[in-house]
């Protein structure tokens, strides 16, 4: 089926026939859902204990929302740093920050809303800043160490042919995973009706971009006036009529571009 090429918040994309109009999100990633915490220690003076139990779960968003608040601009910094070298020296400068389960939270919402706001090129260097983050804090589990010990070893291993096309194969698959759940999340939104309808043309070109890489806006000015037609009135039947009177080899050309352009999701 087709579908609009949108462009939303930590969230995901419809399979309806689309016009062509994106949708808009807010730009910070919301706060996730947290484990309990565990019991409240006793108190210094040893008369009374706090309640044990786990934490409200307001004070852990609000707990995230403060953390964010206060370190976004250096877990951006992080998430555009295609340096792996860099990487590793900003891990070492602010292990407490870019090493706590926060950043870890954030990276994969900004994943999430990159790739449904159309930032394909962000999200998928968003998503192998996660994955480093993710590999070195299971190997400090692994070896029951502090991550911020095992850099030099991490990045060191990075460097070998094997290791490093091990990691990249499983970032591939993280990022395959994102692109899944944007599509899930975004028709979430749409049947739940809160997504907002932006055209196309107010966002940038970056921003407009499909998964195959070509500009929806491009793709939709060279269809015929009838795919044009069936497009904006999302009418599915028309869409087939349109195709199937053309040639077999121009429709598929065209099929190929309106499914890279986003125009089309499969």
């Amino acid at each position: 089926s087709s579908t609009s090429t949108s462009s939303t918040s930590t969230s995901s994309t419809s399979t309806s026939s689309t016009s062509t109009s994106s949708t808009s999100t807010s730009s910070k990633p919301a706060a996730p859902a947290t484990a309990a915490a565990p019991p409240a220690a006793a108190s210094s003076g040893g008369s009374k204990r706090a309640a044990a139990g786990p934490k409200p779960e307001a004070a852990e968003v609000e707990n995230y929302a403060t953390f964010v608040e206060a370190h976004e601009q250096l877990m951006d910094q992080f998430i555009d740093t295609e340096s792996m070298d860099d990487s590793r020296e900003l891990l070492r400068a602010h292990p407490r920050i870019l090493m706590n389960e926060h950043c870890a939270s954030f990276l994969l919402l900004s994943c999430l809303e990159d790739e449904m706001n159309g930032n394909h090129t962000r999200m998928r260097l968003c998503a192998r800043q996660s994955q480093l983050l993710s590999h070195i804090a299971e190997l400090g589990r692994s070896m029951n160490r502090h991550p911020r010990d095992l850099l030099d070893a991490f990045f060191m291993r990075m460097r070998e042919g094997p290791h490093f096309m091990e990691f990249m194969s499983q970032v591939q698959n993280f990022i395959e995973k994102i692109q899944k759940r944007a599509v899930e999340k975004r028709k979430e939104m749409e049947a739940a009706g809160e997504t907002e309808q932006v055209p196309l043309e107010q966002l940038s070109k970056e921003e407009r971009l499909g998964p195959g890489g070509l500009d929806p806006v491009e793709v939709f000015d060279s269809l015929s006036p009838e795919l044009q037609e069936a497009f904006e009135t999302r009418d599915t039947e028309k869409l087939k009529e349109a195709f199937g009177a053309m040639p077999p080899e121009e429709a598929q050309d065209t099929l190929q571009r309106c499914i890279d352009s986003g125009l089309w999701v499969v």
